[in-house]
């Protein structure tokens, strides 16, 4: 009788203690970093990224990072950010390079920094009267990004005991001060609660369970109507221009829709999706993922003004202040190669893509140096300036983490998949399923973007199948696939060609895209337009002519581009586009136009490359059908 009764009170225990961990049971990314045994990027990318890790994160001093956290008397900067994010740059550079000096400058900069942490754990510049306040819980939030690489790559227990002891700090803190989460720092509480990426990876590393009780604990805190409600916004598609009214003070705690902090914040949701399971988390990062790639992003692939999100994809042939800023160029890279990894969905590669090539690379001194922190689509680029007493600011310590997401998403694998998103020249050896016994080569032979076409050649160590992925750029209307000599049909899904066969020594893959002259416009403006080719925005340069910067031209609808050649300016390519204007009263006179990519140009960083994306168009009423004016009102 006794054993009847059991039975079922322990089928009922089973039921309530292992159903909620199946039905959020941890979710693993589609397509994932390889395990890479030799990798190197080559090209135009290539030597941007070698010019980044040389001239940028080599010649970063890391003690002078540290300084800040040895007298912990700030009341409202931010100098703590900076440390982890040169750190994490650093150690992608590292992972990717396998430098020595590289990682003598990561084990002094972890040894500086954890010098300072005092014995309740905090680590950080804020005076006691001060902490939690402002940027604190933001600062503490890149000291554990920069631990978590560094016990990635060394597993040392002294870093991991120190994550611990502060991630242990702030939640302890926390959760004993008086006021709501939201209320702690900046943007409606999104700087410290931005804090979730790190401590849900935390939580991934040692499985302690208050990590992940802490993150539930900054979820909870979005319900509170002050707060941002990131999920509940982001599930109800509000577009994350639209969220709240304009703030009394623009950088002040009531303003939700600061786009830097609000990426960062949904980067900590996809993490907590990993582990969890929920689709409500994927689906709230997707929701607003999209809301800032069909109403934010402009084409060269940033977006916001005065660091906001503002509805800037339809207003963006309109010069706006501040826009463009590097911060939110890197840190929407970040969010969509998360979103790459756990859906496989190519959309998220073609926007790195487009980002990359634009904005982030058009941010960067050409000798990778230093950084832009504002770029508009006009002007001349500058220098940002010094911030927190201390000679650098928020982007030029960030923009090195944009320039090496590209060896982190230019080749990943699936489930017995590899896939390939960068077309640029690369040599790369790779573990397929990361088994030693699966050896697979892959080289990339090409001059893209200046020529349309990528040669592909796969070498398993020994005849495999598996399957390639293509990615497919959106702007390419035709996409011709060859193996050996001989056309394909490979079957297209989620933005790739997937080409599954048993592959053999030295198969060689070649891809053919339609590389055209687009104009682009938006509908709030018809009167002016942007040129792109391929994944490039073009762009007037004072170094090729004056005439851009005054002339209308007459309406454009299709165009050939002319010549085509590599740039002579240290930037990547000068393209000829013939365009028409009245001259002399009715007499028509074409413009041979050299325009070059938004990246290359201004590159001088002074008045001689002055630059201008936007080109006049001549408004000619006498074309214009029945309802347009109608459209207009």
């Amino acid at each position: 009788m006794n054993n009847r009764i059991a039975m079922p009170r322990f089928v009922i225990f089973c039921f309530l203690f292992f159903v909620p961990h199946f039905l959020f049971a941890q979710r693993d990314d589609v397509l994932r970093v390889p395990a890479y045994t030799s990798f190197k990027m080559e090209g135009y990318i290539g030597n941007r990224i070698d010019r980044c890790i040389r001239n940028g994160i080599l010649r970063t001093d890391e003690n002078y990072l540290v300084e800040p956290f040895r007298h912990k008397d700030e009341q409202r900067q931010w100098q703590s950010e900076f440390w982890g994010k040169w750190f994490t740059s650093a150690a992608d550079a590292y992972r990717y390079t396998k430098d020595k000096q590289l990682f003598e400058k990561l084990k002094q900069a972890t040894s500086g920094l954890l010098a300072t942490q005092q014995a309740d754990g905090y680590i950080g510049n804020y005076a006691p009267a001060w902490r939690l306040k402002q940027w604190d819980i933001w600062g503490m939030k890149y000291c554990l990004l920069g631990l978590l690489d560094y016990y990635d790559l060394t597993k040392d227990k002294i870093t991991l005991a120190a994550m611990k002891k502060l991630a242990d700090y702030a939640i302890g803190a926390i959760k004993k001060s008086d006021q709501p989460f939201y209320r702690m720092g900046n943007y409606k509480g999104m700087a410290a609660a931005s804090i979730l990426e790190p401590v849900v990876r935390l939580y991934k590393v040692t499985k302690e369970e208050r990590y992940l009780d802490f993150a539930n604990y900054i979820i909870d805190s979005w319900k509170a109507p002050q707060s941002a409600q990131l999920i509940t916004k982001a599930l109800d598609q509000i577009p994350v221009g639209k969220r709240f009214p304009l703030p009394a003070s623009w950088y002040g705690p009531e303003n939700g829709e600061k786009a830097y902090e609000m990426m960062s914040c949904y980067e900590g949701v996809a993490e907590l999706y990993r582990v969890t399971g929920k689709k409500e988390y994927l689906d709230a990062v997707l929701n607003a993922a999209n809301s800032i790639r069909s109403s934010e992003i402009m084409i060269t692939g940033s977006g916001a003004s005065m660091e906001c999100w503002f509805g800037g994809e339809a207003l963006q042939s309109v010069p706006t202040k501040h826009t463009m800023e590097a911060c939110v160029t890197v840190t929407w890279l970040k969010l969509c190669l998360q979103l790459l990894r756990i859906t496989g969905d190519g959309k998220w590669a073609n926007e790195i893509e487009r980002s990359y090539y634009n904005a982030l690379l058009g941010a960067m001194k050409p000798d990778g140096s230093t950084w832009s922190k504002y770029i508009g689509m006009e002007g001349v680029k500058l220098l940002g300036e010094d911030q927190c007493g201390m000679t650098t600011n928020c982007c030029i310590a960030n923009g090195p983490r944009g320039i090496m997401l590209a060896t982190k998403e230019a080749l990943l694998t699936g489930r017995n998949a590899v896939a390939v998103n960068f077309y640029t020249t690369l040599k790369a050896s790779l573990l397929l399923d990361n088994n030693k016994n699966r050896p697979v080569e892959l080289e990339l032979k090409t001059e893209y973007p200046l020529s349309n076409k990528v040669q592909i050649i796969v070498a398993p160590g020994k005849a495999s199948a598996f399957a390639l992925l293509l990615r497919m750029p959106e702007w390419s209307p035709q996409f011709t696939v060859t193996i050996n000599g001989e056309k394909v049909n490979p079957v297209i899904n989620e933005g790739y060609a997937k080409l599954d066969r048993k592959w053999t020594k030295r198969d060689v893959v070649e891809i053919e895209f339609t590389m055209e002259l687009r104009p682009f416009r938006v509908k709030s403006d018809p009167w002016h337009f942007a040129l792109l080719y391929g994944p490039l925005v073009l762009a007037a340069d004072g170094r090729y002519q004056e005439a851009p910067f005054y002339e209308a031209y007459n309406r454009i609808d299709k165009l050939k581009a002319g010549s085509i050649a590599a740039s002579k300016h240290d930037g990547l390519l000068e393209i000829t586009v013939p365009l028409s204007r009245e001259a002399d009263g009715l007499v028509q006179k074409t413009d041979e136009l050299v325009l070059t990519d938004f990246a290359s140009a201004g590159n001088t960083w002074d008045a001689a490359s002055a630059y201008r994306v936007w080109l006049q168009e001549v408004r000619n009423v006498s074309k214009e059908d029945a309802g347009f004016r109608e459209r207009l009102e």
